[in-house]
């Protein structure tokens, strides 16, 4: 086992080169603002074809992503990274769109054994070592599938607090990756309107006090608040796992 550089790829704030031009996605971020969202997956398709992928880990934002990603390109890839710590509900939400809506699903997991995990990590990471935890359950396994030329879709939005607030529809993140946020502009009541209007399905979590869901050790209900991810590594200072790291 090569447990070597653990703590150099925590860090992904680099000024990663980017594999496209900075001023052409300058100028698709100008031009997408302007955009539905279908149009701004077909626009984004049209230009990056087999590069794009998307990811989810079925959050309410991820589904109404899905749906319109189901209907503009069904085949488009979409990577759910399975770190061991799911709720069921999230796992079973999966199965069940994965076959409801045909999609082209494809699960990633950490590339080491539990045993081999805890043997890195020491017992209980998820709370001792949580930055480390996230790490080789969430941002190891999608570094596997990022490529300089990967353009990957996303349901964050700016209404999601503090790390978030300050997204475009079309950025550049800190591994040099370009990521597109098609509903970035939405707010939490539009896509639970859509949610409901359309009868999505959605984890019943939700319904539960946990507005965000994550993994199920480091994810709590929540009262009465603002900060939809407050309930996320309740008790520390943690505000992002690391997938979503930004430069501009």
């Amino acid at each position: 086992m090569n447990f070597n550089g653990q703590a150099s790829q925590l860090s992904l704030e680099q000024e990663a080169t980017c594999y496209y031009e900075e001023e052409k996605i300058l100028n698709l971020r100008r031009e997408f603002e302007s955009l539905s969202v279908p149009k701004r997956i077909e626009r984004a398709y049209k230009e990056f074809g087999v590069n794009l992928i998307m990811t989810t880990a079925f959050g309410y934002g991820g589904i109404v992503l899905i749906s319109f990603v189901k209907d503009t390109i069904p085949d488009l890839p979409i990577y759910f990274i399975d770190t061991g710590y799911h709720f069921k509900e999230t796992l079973q939400l999966a199965d069940k769109l994965e076959k409801d809506w045909d999609l082209n699903l494809i699960r990633l997991n950490p590339e080491f054994t539990e045993e081999e995990l805890e043997e890195i990590l020491g017992k209980e990471a998820y709370k001792k070592n949580i930055d480390q935890c996230c790490y080789y359950r969430k941002v190891r396994p999608l570094q596997t599938i990022l490529k300089p030329e990967t353009v990957w879709l996303s349901s964050v939005r700016r209404d999601q607090a503090q790390l978030k607030s300050r997204r475009h529809v079309v950025a550049i993140d800190g591994r040099g990756n370009v990521k597109i946020n098609p509903i970035c502009d939405w707010t939490r009541n539009q896509v639970w309107t859509y949610i409901k209007k359309y009868n999505l399905p959605y984890n019943p979590l939700h319904d539960q006090g946990y507005p965000s869901i994550g993994c199920e050790p480091c994810t709590s209900p929540v009262l009465n608040s603002d900060d939809e991810r407050s309930g996320r590594w309740k008790g520390s200072n943690k505000v992002e796992c690391g997938l979503h790291t930004y430069r501009h």
